[in-house]
């Protein structure tokens, strides 16, 4: 992680107080950086292969400074000239590349990175952000005064004035936000894909990564589509693995995970063990009526790709306290449990199959649209016969209907009201270009741009950043590599229909990679999951509920109906239905944890003031 704070006019300036913060992690150590103007941070963690060199390049001469976390995974395209036995570490890659390219340098890079750049004698200074948002990047400007952070929430509390902390930024468990809020309005999250610069008299913002303007490539094949898809998931995999490490992956019963862990097993095929991480639970029976349990797909991949399965132990006894650590791991509370289990383990990368449901195994509905839209109608039929017609409706009200008029499906809006039944009518709306950057995609091209406006796949991806490097674990996304993202905006969707198969890409080229059990299990659902973490949640309401009253008096909980949840938690034995019960305990988990984000965010600033 880095931070930092420059000014044209000052000889030094100090990081601001607080932001040096390593929450208590044994493993984290601080490091300073100084130049005319500038005075910066980065973190060291011991559990991780990285050293200085990593993250800081200076060379006065040429007037640049590079304070960077990330990776660049394309670096052999730009090192062809490089002397036997050089070593180019990726901060002055960076630097390189700048001299020589500009501040655009950035568009050719494909990697996971935060970067602050510095020209001290020209008085310029730069942020980059991945075009992807895998790495934060946060900044505020005041007083001529540039500060950032790859922290977010260490940011905000540094530069907190007025003791505010931004209600929107709290609801986003209950309703659909805008995801790039933050807990300080002053601070703001730089964008995927954006730089900005920063000089005397002002700052600009640009924007490198426009996928708006990628083409469909209509003389496309199939055979070619796969074969190319193979390829470049194959590649970004491959260039992820970095040997340094010692690796894991999350495995579940999906494609994209398992597709992930069993190539990514091969690259580290050096490793005696290959650790697969599972949310699902270790020992935990089956719900009756139950279809499908997931643990048989782990324990199914695993076992072909040769991976020892972790499936989670999260007791009752230890949720409450993952609960209240919310600050450090912003909600994802099985993920928290996880980072236990690598540390454990003694993993220090964890590969991860996230953003493959949103671009190369998309199964959206959207590509009905472009299939009526095309006029491919005996396609279109063949996947959606009028017979039966009320089946038949829906689809066409689903996928075609719907979105073109702007509506909310009935089970869309039902689950809004439930999440917010415990919020004060002024704070239940949810915001419209969240919703329908997710919900009103009128094309497949619209699902995938949409998915990137959304900001759902940085806002996990930073987060997991930040928990993962405290813990000292790094986390990588290989079906995120922007080639794929890009590939996938160039293919038609009649040729994701040429077959009736469901998430067709990954179904079909994982064959020989993935068991056929999984190569054709179409269900998503997790039904021991979900029952054993509602049994959890059950547990710790009972706990959480006692607190109500302490809540109330939070000032920061202004938007909690507490009459409401009184009432309710008052009669909870009696005459609740399952569904209500299930909305009132999820309701007194995530109300606990933000109380304690707000507790431990508020004594951060009053131990800085003191």
């Amino acid at each position: 992680m880095i931070s930092g704070s420059y000014s044209f006019n000052a000889a030094n300036i100090p990081v601001p107080k607080g932001i040096t913060d390593s929450s208590g992690c044994t493993d984290l150590s601080v490091k300073q950086v100084t130049a005319e103007g500038f005075s910066g941070l980065y973190w060291l963690n011991s559990r991780l292969p990285w050293t200085y060199k990593d993250f800081l390049w200076s060379d006065k001469e040429h007037d640049v400074l590079v304070l960077m976390w990330g990776s660049v995974y394309n670096r052999s395209e730009f090192l062809t000239s490089t002397q036997p036995g050089e070593e180019v570490n990726d901060p002055q890659l960076v630097a390189r590349l700048f001299a020589n390219e500009g501040p655009d340098f950035v568009k050719r890079l494909n990697g996971d990175f935060s970067i602050f750049l510095l020209r001290p004698m020209e008085k310029r200074a730069y942020l980059y952000r991945d075009q992807m948002g895998i790495r934060p990047m946060a900044y505020a400007i005041e007083s001529e005064i540039l500060h950032f952070s790859t922290d977010m929430v260490g940011l905000c509390m540094s530069l907190s004035a007025d003791c505010n902390i931004d209600r929107e930024y709290l609801l986003g468990y209950f309703k659909f936000i805008n995801y790039t809020k933050t807990p300080e309005r002053k601070v703001v999250k730089l964008l995927p894909g954006h730089y900005l610069e920063f000089f005397p008299g002002g700052h600009r913002i640009n924007r490198y990564w426009e996928p708006e303007k990628i083409n469909q490539d209509k003389a496309l094949s199939h055979n070619q589509m796969l074969s190319d898809l193979k390829a470049l998931l194959q590649d970004a995999i491959s260039i992820r693995c970095d040997k340094r490490f010692n690796a894991g992956a999350h495995v579940s019963g999906g494609l994209d995970s398992g597709y992930v862990a069993a190539l990514a097993r091969r690259e580290f095929a050096h490793q005696p063990d290959f650790k697969g991480f599972s949310w699902s639970p270790d020992e935990f029976d089956i719900p009756e009526g139950a279809r499908h349990d997931e643990r048989k797909l782990v324990t199914g991949t695993s076992t072909y790709a040769g991976i020892q399965p972790v499936f989670s132990s999260m007791s009752s006894n230890e949720f409450p306290g993952i609960v209240s650590a919310y600050d450090k791991n912003y909600g994802f509370f099985s993920e928290d449990f996880t980072l236990r289990q690598a540390v454990e383990f003694k993993i220090n990368l964890i590969l991860s199959g996230w953003g493959g449901d949103e671009f190369v195994s998309t199964g959206g509905c959207a590509i009905e649209a472009d299939l009526l839209r095309s006029l491919n109608l005996r396609t279109f039929f063949r996947r959606n016969p009028l017979f039966p017609i009320r089946r038949f409706v829906r689809v066409m009200l689903a996928c075609i209907i719907n979105p073109a008029l702007g509506f909310l499906g009935r089970d869309t809006r039902r689950s809004l009201r439930n999440d917010t039944c415990y919020i004060k009518r002024n704070f239940k709306k949810s915001n419209k270009k969240a919703l329908d950057s997710f919900y009103l995609n009128t094309s497949r091209r619209q699902l995938h741009l949409g998915m990137l406006r959304f900001y759902h796949l940085p806002n996990r991806c930073e987060a997991w950043a930040v928990s993962g490097y405290r813990k000292g674990v790094e986390y990588r996304y290989p079906l995120m590599d922007i080639r794929i993202i890009e590939y996938m905006l160039k293919v038609p969707s009649k040729l994701l229909c040429v077959t009736d198969h469901y998430r067709p890409v990954l179904r079909l080229i994982s064959e020989g990679i993935l068991p056929e059990e999984v190569r054709w299990n179409r269900s998503k659902n997790d039904p021991v999951y979900w029952k054993y973490m509602n049994g959890l949640y059950e547990e710790a309401s009972k706990i959480f509920m006692k607190e109500v009253g302490v809540w109330r008096a939070n000032p920061y909980l202004d938007f909690v109906d507490f009459d409401s949840l009184e009432k309710d938690i008052s009669t909870l034995n009696t005459n609740f239905a399952e569904t209500e019960r299930r909305i009132l305990v999820r309701s007194l988990v995530y109300l606990k944890a933000i109380n304690e984000f707000t507790v431990s965010y508020m004594k951060v600033i009053r131990d800085r003031g003191a």
